[in-house]
């Protein structure tokens, strides 16, 4: 990484995610800016009093550090611990172009992410004198970048990852009352009782295909907007560089129905197609071992979205659609984002098991986030 390049974190609030305003930001993120800017890593945090205590004395404006305490410590008491996703990114003056997507908490930029997202507090005659939530938080300025960037890094496998037992699953659907239950119904079709949406918490795996990951693509940012839904929560998120022998493990069971449908020849020249589509690769031109468990290339990164909720699986499954989009339904993603059966915009799991076995294999309790931070700082020393 090179020293011209800078790093640039973002943060997600809990109450952004809480309004399903995850996929309209990191839209605007990603194509916005006057410079290609590349992610390096995406995590889920529930970040704990230690790291927010720290975090508080490296934060410069006094209303953030109100703000911090006041939600993240206070009020972190409900049945669904405090969320933040992070996001970093490499590129040219970074920090400044994430800076002016994102816009100030002091006044409104029009096309900003605050102007639209934030919640400010405003006086009778319509000034701005604070703020309820910023919507994200970044690196205000480049003097503390490295702090914070360390800071974050050094919790991201503590207080990061998969984040597997925030929620209090009873407590917060006995909160549930008849709006919910209508909402599932009606948006989703789902009919089911408290007890019912209690005993089938599920978790299940998206990735979002490289295809959608594309340089300045409002694509990915869509496609989450579109995954959202009544009690459907964000625990886990990665960017993903498959290595070869990880995808073909990842696609295994794909390989089998390809060539049980195709024949051997055929159904492993599709199977290879895949594998290269997801990597770069083609897996049997590669023979080199250590190449092959290499991270594939950055222009066919993939972003890895767990999810977990009532129903989970199968309302995630009709959310995407058939796998071959021109059989998809009207609305659902692959019919409005996907080119053909393999460039279909997203994978969901099918099943319990599947979605068990896939999240294994992605490894979200890794990170590059500590690699990529020690490696750009020790480049610009």
């Amino acid at each position: 990484m090179g020293v011209d390049r800078e790093l640039a974190l973002v943060l997600i609030t809990n109450k952004s995610l809480e309004r399903s305003l995850t996929g309209h930001i990191i839209k605007e993120i990603f194509s916005g800016g006057v410079k290609p800017l590349e992610l390096i890593e995406a995590r889920m945090f529930a970040p704990s009093e230690e790291l927010i205590r720290k975090y508080i004395e490296l934060v410069v404006e006094e209303p953030f550090k109100d703000y911090l305490y006041r939600e993240y410590i206070v009020k972190n008491k409900g049945p669904v611990k405090k969320r933040m996703m992070l996001l970093l990114f490499s590129g040219e003056n970074a920090i400044s172009q994430i800076r002016g997507i994102v816009g100030p908490i002091t006044h409104r930029i029009d096309g900003t992410i605050r102007n639209s997202f934030a919640e400010f507090e405003e006086d009778e005659n319509g000034n701005i004198k604070g703020f309820i939530d910023p919507s994200v938080i970044i690196i205000p300025e480049k003097k503390v970048a490295r702090e914070v960037l360390e800071l974050w890094s050094e919790y991201s496998k503590k207080d990061g990852g998969l984040l597997e037992n925030i929620i209090n699953w009873e407590k917060l659907i006995e909160r549930w009352d008849y709006h919910e239950i209508e909402a599932l119904k009606y948006r989703e079709g789902v009919e089911a009782n408290k007890e019912e949406l209690l005993s089938n918490i599920e978790t299940t795996l998206v990735l979002i295909k490289p295809d959608n990951i594309y340089t300045k693509s409002r694509r990915v940012g869509e496609i989450i907007n579109a995954l959202s839904g009544p009690g459907l929560k964000l625990i886990g998120a990665k960017a993903v560089n498959m290595s070869i022998n990880q995808a073909l493990k990842f696609y295994a069971p794909i390989e089998e129905k390809l060539v049980k449908k195709l024949g051997e020849k055929k159904g492993k020249e599709e199977f290879a197609r895949l594998i290269e589509f997801m990597t770069g690769y083609d897996p049997y031109k590669v023979k080199d071992e250590k190449v092959r468990n290499q991270p594939g290339d950055k222009e066919h990164q993939s972003l890895a979205l767990v999810y977990q909720g009532p129903f989970a699986i199968s309302r995630i499954r009709n959310k995407v659609g058939a796998t071959n989009p021109e059989e998809a339904a009207p609305g659902t993603i692959r019919r409005e984002y996907g080119h053909d059966i393999m460039r279909n915009g997203v994978h969901a799991s099918d099943s319990i098991e599947s979605a068990r076995r896939e999240i294994e294999i992605l490894d979200f309790h890794s990170t590059r986030m500590e690699e990529a931070v020690r490696e750009y700082f020790s480049q610009a020393s």
